[in-house]
Formats: structure tokens, sequence, C-alpha cells
């Protein structure tokens, strides 16, 4: 016979896995805080408790919802799994978790969501264990809770040196920046001339955080052309780089039609007051507009809503088929800027900002300040703001914003 209650447990798991696809995607936007994180995560704390008062029923419900091979569905498994304790459904769990890239992120934010005492009790089987995809997972875990594996980084990063086609070896190479393992660094400036494009990023992209700044320029093909790391390397790579270095690579993005979109995330990066005169200029391109708004407001502090700096978007072209759904998705909260109010605006203000001096909201960048947006700005201005206090500061540790706000269970 049916238990009465199973729908409820269909409807709690197809919940979980919702709110969690929301909240992997609201860390990356710009109207969400960490105030609002902390809502969506206590709404999918309030589903998993309804879960666990019939623990077994849900793993059947959650088992089933295994089989869509989605982060959201893996993500809920994998909490009921480790929850229970039961070394089967965890297997199970675990097995499923590895299908793929977003299956894989499901069941990392799990062991990252469980409390404190079971997470580190994972993390230490993953750590020891003999199983390339156990480590991967404890260093990963380790990454978005910022856990210090201690000595198990150095065995782990050797270990998948001599796996170089397993990622283990680039997820240590990545926690040894975002931990500041200045112990470690001669690794990382090892890595960063080898062949392999992927390792050879992560090497040098580990080498700047720990101080190295001057690998920053061995950054110039993963910037200047299309591939995987160019986001992450331009965000990092043009808040160190020289000035003239700088100004050099924007005009070669800003001047190439497939790079434009780039050369203004340049620019938010660079944070020179110089540049908002192409940002403005840049804002009268329809498909670039709000990426240069949001460009603009980042270095400049000014609220184009606030200050009524905004128009109506224009009217969409649903024949267009050369629409990109990631550029369209990621500037769907942005406002559009009127270009012609912002440079009469910037006119005046323009004598505010000192030539030389990078901003950020309108501030010379500053610690206090920085620290500040970390701990109470929106999403995107807190990745910004958390990647400049690590570069100010090489013992500092890269704050993981993405990370839950509070312990759940």
């Amino acid at each position: 016979m049916d238990n009465p209650y199973r729908g409820v447990f269909e409807q709690h798991v197809i919940d979980v896995a919702f709110l969690w696809i929301q909240r992997s995607v609201a860390v990356y936007q710009p109207h969400y805080s960490s105030e609002a994180l902390a809502q969506l995560e206590q709404r999918i704390n309030r589903h998993l408790t309804g879960l666990l008062l019939q623990p077994e029923l849900a793993w059947e419900v959650c088992e089933e919802a295994l089989a869509f091979e989605e982060g959201g569905e893996i993500f809920v498994a994998a909490m009921v799994a480790f929850t229970s304790g039961d070394r089967e459904k965890i297997e199970r769990a675990m097995r499923a978790g590895f299908a793929n890239t977003g299956t894989f992120k499901g069941l990392v934010s799990a062991l990252g969501w469980l409390p404190e005492e079971k997470r580190h009790l994972w993390v230490q089987k993953g750590l020891a264990s003999n199983e390339l995809d156990d480590n991967l997972l404890a260093i990963a875990t380790c990454g978005i809770i910022a856990h210090d594996p201690g000595e198990s980084l150095l065995r782990l990063l050797k270990r998948g040196e001599r796996h170089p086609e397993h990622p283990l070896f680039t997820r240590c190479l990545r926690l040894i920046g975002e931990l500041k393992r200045v112990d470690l660094v001669t690794a990382a400036n090892k890595a960063a001339t080898a062949d392999n494009t992927d390792i050879r990023f992560w090497g040098i992209w580990s080498s700047i955080l720990l101080g190295g700044h001057d690998y920053v320029l061995a950054m110039e093909a993963y910037i200047l052309q299309t591939n995987p790391w160019q986001q992450k390397a331009i965000r990092l790579a043009f808040r160190v780089l020289p000035s003239d270095v700088a100004d050099a690579w924007i005009d070669r993005l800003l001047h190439h039609p497939d790079q434009l979109r780039y050369g203004v995330k340049a620019i938010a990066a660079n944070a020179r007051p110089h540049l908002v005169q192409d940002l403005i200029a840049t804002m009268k391109d329809k498909e670039q507009a709000c990426v240069a708004g949001e460009a603009f407001s980042l270095l400049t502090g000014i609220d184009l809503k606030q200050q009524q700096l905004t128009r109506c978007p224009p009217q969409r072209d649903d024949e267009r088929d050369d629409i990109d759904p990631d550029i369209e998705f990621e500037d769907a909260k942005l406002p559009w800027p009127d270009a012609d109010k912002i440079a009469a605006l910037w006119q005046q203000r323009a004598a505010d900002f000192e030539d030389g001096h990078r901003y950020f909201l309108g501030q010379a960048i500053n610690t206090a300040h920085l620290s500040d947006i970390v701990a109470s700005g929106y999403q995107r201005q807190r990745h910004a703001a958390a990647l400049e206090l690590a570069l100010l500061a090489p013992s500092c540790p890269l704050h993981n914003t993405r990370a839950i706000s509070q312990e759940i269970l």
C-alpha cells in the first residue's frame, strides 16, 4: 500500500531541488544580498526538515529522482543519505554525484551544507582515501568551506600530478591560492609553466593570489582569446596589471567585435576613472549597454536607478536567432543605462576621481571599504571585493562569497 504522505515528500524533493538551483543562480546575480541568500537557505532547510520526518520514504523518493542526473536532485538525495548515516545510501548518492559537472556541484554542496561534525568526518575520509574521486570530493569541499586540509594538500597535489588527466591536480592547485598556502608557492609557480592549458591557468591564478603579481603577464593568452578561463582571468589579472599593459589589453578587447563585452569587464576590474568614457560609449551598444552600466556603477558607486539614469529597454526582437541566452540571462536584472544622462553627470563628477587611482563603488580601494562590501553588498559586488582583499594581502584567504550563510542541520 502506498504511503499516504508520498505526495508530500515528492513535493519536498521537487522544492528542495528547485530552490537549490535558484540559489546556485542567485549567488551570481547582481540583485541578491547575503540576507536574501539566507532566506533561500532557510526555505531549503524547512523542506529538508520535512523530509527527515520519515527518512526511509524520503530516500525512496530521492533515489528515484537521481535518474534525472541534475544537481538539485543530487543535492537533496545526498543530504538525506549523509544525514541517515547509511553507507549503502551514501555510496549510491556519491556514485550519482559523479555523473557530470552539474551533479558533482550538487554533491559538493551537500557536503558543505552538513553540520560541521558530520562534514569534517566525510572530508577526512575523502582526504585519506585511495580513490582519486574521493580525494577530489574532499578537496572541493575544503574549497567551499574554507577548510585547510593541512599536509594532505601537498600529498594529494603530488598524487594529482601523477594523474594529470584527473581534475584532482587542478583543484588542488586552485585551493593553494584560495587558502593562501604560501608553503606551496613553488608548486603553483611550477604549474604556471605547464604545457597543459588547464594546469597552467590554475598555476598562474594561484601564483598571483600568493603575491606573485609578475605572473599576471602570463595570463595574456587567457585574456585576449576566447577560452573557458577568460572571464576568471580578466577578473583577477586587471586588478594587478601594470597600467600601460592594462590599457593596451583593454584597447585590444574593446576593438575586437567578439571581445567587446570582455573589454567592458576588464574596465570594471581595472577600475581606473579615465576608462569611464569608454564605458559610456559602450552604453550606446544595445547588446553591451547593461554590462557597461554595471561596470560604471561598480567603479563610481553611482546607482543608476536611484539617480534616474536609466531608460526603458529597447523592444525585444523575437525573430533574432543570434541572441546569446547566457548573456541575456546575465544581464536580466541589470538596469538599462541612459548614456546621454550618464555622460552629463560624469562631466560634473569626474573631478571627484583622481587619475592613476583605482576605485570600487566610488571609493579609492581600501581594506575597510572592501570588508564592508564583502559583509553586506550584493553578490557581484561581494565577489569583486573579495578578490581585491585577497590581492591586497598575500596572507588573506580568498573569501568564498557563495558559501552558505549558516549551518543547517
